[in-house]
């Protein structure tokens, strides 16, 4: 009898923590549906005049976090890539998606999660921003 509340009382606690994932553990979005809605963003009128605030914004940072990026980096694996992001109605990062997968890029990604953006025209707004390296 003893055993099997023992039993009992692990089988509870396994549950526990089985339980749903933590809000920053939720699924990702797929880099194909970050990037055809990013590209359907950019092809609205408020996507445009966004584009060119948002090109305002990198240009005080990202030439700097490149230039550290690539530092070390085989000249071969120094390749161009996309960084997906999703911005928040405060200008935040909501989640940031790099494709293809590189160096540089993984490099690059945190400056990307903690950036401050222009405010969207809308919350959750994906954003693609080409980065040529080439």
């Amino acid at each position: 009898m003893r055993l099997r509340r023992l039993i009992a009382g692990l089988a509870f606690l396994l549950l526990l923590g089985t339980g749903p994932a933590p809000a920053e553990e939720e699924k990702k979005t797929s880099p194909t549906i970050a990037r055809e809605t990013a590209e359907s963003n950019e092809k609205t009128p408020a996507g445009r005049r966004y584009e060119s605030a948002l090109n305002s914004s990198l240009d005080a940072w990202l030439r700097k976090v490149l230039e550290r990026c690539v530092k070390g980096v085989p000249k071969d694996e120094v390749i161009s890539f996309d960084v997906l992001v999703r911005i928040g109605e405060k200008g935040d990062a909501e989640e940031v998606l790099v494709s293809p997968d590189t160096p540089v890029g993984r490099c690059a990604e945190p400056e990307f999660r903690d950036a401050k953006y222009p405010s969207p025209p809308q919350p959750s707004w994906w954003v693609r921003i080409g980065v040529g390296l080439k």
